[in-house]
């Protein structure tokens, strides 16, 4: 009786302890406040996975989909991010033209030629094996290719897949507000700057009270980028502002990178059950925001004091390692 008492209790103990590990008390999830700075580092290390005992795929499996002959440097800066983050395989669908571009520049992504409407069936197919998909870097804005974009984005509303839109992705949600209206969990998140955001409030503006990010429903989150980055959650106390970090010098590319590490970061947070209720979307949007924000930051400040003024993207792809290390103490 002894025996079995210990196991039962040890069981218990041990329960009790990956539930505290790997997902908050329903009751400390709710709790207001809970997104102060310091929780939110905290979390942000808790959903990088461990290394051992995993198997390829299992750290993600993120596409990019954007490029175009004029612009084949920033769904290869959204991608290389996405695996340098840290996920175990990253593919670009982009142009026939971009294709070979863009697969020059690394061997290490998987790289589709297929950002077309001759291409839609194969697009729906290779949609339904990725975790998180980050739309829009590079895309371009010709009526074709929003009208795709908006169809990939319409596909994914069917599948629930989690999207991070940037870029001209954004572009066409201005061109079709309602696209992600009443988007599924695990949701979207929208990344723009200040003249993006605008632009968004602008085509929302007769359709809201001012709150534009709201418009599209509680499964759908927006990260303001600019000197303060901004969170906006369809819950209150997911919001949060940060500033700090990064440096004057804003290069061309930084926007991709953010976007790229904000998949990977997507994902960890959509899968480590941060919080099991109805607010686990919006709580893990939140957390892969602020990691990626920080990130992001932190590679440009780091890339900054090395280069000054003459940084670049490229620059800032390079950091990813040791701001990587910084932030989140872990290899």
């Amino acid at each position: 009786m002894y025996c079995n008492g210990w196991i039962f209790t040890c069981f218990i103990c041990l329960s009790l302890q990956v539930y505290l590990t790997f997902g908050l008390l329903k009751d400390e999830c709710l709790e207001e406040g809970i997104l102060s700075n310091e929780k939110l580092i905290s979390l942000s290390k808790r959903i990088v996975p461990d290394l051992y005992g995993t198997s390829k795929g299992d750290s993600g499996k993120i596409a990019v989909i954007g490029g175009s002959l004029e612009y084949s440097g920033a769904p290869y800066f959204g991608a290389l991010a996405a695996l340098r983050v840290g996920a175990d395989l990253v593919y670009v669908i982009t142009t026939e033209k971009a294709a070979p571009v863009v697969k020059s520049y690394s061997p290490d992504l998987i790289v589709y030629p297929f950002l077309s409407r001759n291409y839609a069936t194969k697009i729906n197919e290779l949609l339904q094996k990725f975790d998180v998909i980050v739309i829009g870097p590079g895309a371009g804005r010709e009526d074709e290719q929003v009208k795709l974009l908006l169809d990939i984005i319409q596909t994914c509303k069917i599948l629930k897949k989690p999207l991070v839109l940037d870029a001209d992705a954004l572009f066409a949600v201005t061109k079709n507000i309602s696209v992600l209206s009443g988007y599924p969990a695990p949701g979207v998140i929208l990344t723009p700057n200040k003249r993006e955001s605008a632009k968004l409030n602008s085509a929302v503006n007769n359709n809201t009270d001012g709150h534009w990010h709201r418009y599209w429903g509680e499964n759908v989150s927006v990260l303001v980028k600019g000197q303060e980055d901004t969170c906006y959650s369809s819950v209150v106390k997911f919001r949060w502002a940060l500033v700090g970090g990064g440096s004057a010098r804003r290069a061309a590319g930084q926007g991709d990178i953010l976007a790229g590490a904000l998949g990977t970061f997507y994902n960890w947070a959509l899968k480590a059950n941060l919080c099991e209720n109805e607010q686990s979307t919006q709580l893990a949007q939140s957390v892969a925001m602020f990691a990626a924000s920080t990130l992001t930051r932190t590679c440009n400040l780091q890339a900054f004091k090395e280069n000054g003024r003459n940084m670049i993207g490229s620059d800032m792809l390079k950091k990813i390692p040791s701001a990587f290390s910084e932030v989140f103490n872990k290899t």
